[in-house]
């Protein structure tokens, strides 16, 4: 392993070490199950923490993370239909921010056929307006209705809500839209 690398884990470790410290008390009572009362649909950069942005503690928030928040890979729609089906979560939120890399690559122009390509070209169907990133949020809400029947089923029967959001990197404020 090379130094950097070693230098991460060891830090990962030492923070595993903190976190155990902190938390030992609370974490049995979560070895049974979890019950989130929202499940969030956000981008994976690194500065979005749902748990910290909306000051939750463990077990309260059901975090799905993909560049972009792009709603299409399987492993994304069956984590949310998980959340509805069997977390029974009343509220499901796609969750951008500003300065997105991925939004901001697909500014860029169309992808190839690699992963990050189809991130991309999924990312750029909803251009068109001067606010990609909000676009795309409520791109990934109309475009859950159409790929999860689950989903679907839930806003019908009102046991489901849907809220897009957009979270602002430079003064870490949430704006609902």
């Amino acid at each position: 392993m090379n130094e950097d690398a070693k230098t991460v884990m060891d830090n990962l470790s030492q923070g595993n070490l903190a976190f155990i410290s902190k938390f030992s008390q609370e974490l049995p009572k979560h070895v049974s199950g979890q019950s989130p009362k929202v499940a969030i649909l956000t981008c994976a950069d690194s500065r979005v923490p749902p748990e910290l942005i909306f000051n939750a503690g463990i077990g309260e928030i059901f975090v799905i993370r993909v560049a972009g928040n792009v709603a299409f890979d399987p492993s994304v729609l069956g984590s949310l239909d998980y959340a509805v089906v069997n977390l029974h979560v009343p509220l499901l939120v796609i969750l951008g921010h500003t300065n997105c890399g991925a939004v901001n690559a697909s500014e860029g122009g169309p992808g190839d056929d690699s992963s990050i390509g189809q991130i991309v070209n999924e990312i750029r169907c909803c251009f068109g307006t001067p606010d990609n990133i909000k676009q795309n949020v409520l791109r990934q809400i109309e475009l859950l209705k159409e790929r999860s029947q689950i989903i679907t089923d839930a806003l019908e029967k009102g046991e489901l809500e849907v809220k897009g959001a957009i979270y602002n990197l430079e003064d870490g404020k949430v704006n609902w839209i």
